[in-house]
Parts: structure tokens; sequence; C-alpha cells
């Protein structure tokens, strides 16, 4: 189990990460090439975009499930944090 543990690296470890890295990538890339070959998918929708505004007329659950689904709500927001997951 330690080894999963954060160490030090000796610079005969990182060479051995760094070309069994580079190894599983160019495995991946020709695994990728040996794919059959797909037309590009293109997907026709009657409505591309939203208006902004009340939408109890088009699915009368949506707030229901928006707000049950949030952690905290208040009056009539969600409560989130602001960038606390990053540096």
């Amino acid at each position: 189990m330690s080894s999963y543990l954060w160490h030090k690296l000796s610079e005969e470890d990182r060479k051995k990460i760094e070309q069994d890295s580079k190894k599983l990538i160019l495995e991946f890339g020709d695994s990728l090439n040996k794919l059959p070959a797909r037309e590009e998918a293109f997907v026709e929708r009657d409505k591309d975009s939203r208006v902004e505004g009340p939408y109890d007329d088009e699915d009368p659950d949506f707030r229901k499930l928006m707000f049950g689904n949030a952690p905290e709500v208040k009056d009539d927001c969600i409560v989130a944090e602001k960038g606390t997951w990053t540096e």
C-alpha cells in the first residue's frame, strides 16, 4: 500500500513512468486508428436555444426537480460555493 502514497521519485523511476506513459499513449492511438471510420453525425433540432424567462408552461416539474437536487436553497435561489475548489 505504501507504494501508492506520495514519495520522492528517483530519476530512474521518473524515466520509467515517462516511458510507460508514452507507450500507453501510443498504444491508445494505435487502437483508435484500428477503429472503423464513421461518418460525421449531425443533429437537427427545431429549437437550438432558449429564451430566458418562466418555464412553467414547458416543464412544470423543472423547478421542483432543480431545487430538489440542490444541496441548499434560499428563497428563490440555489446557494452554491463559488470557487472553493480552485487554488
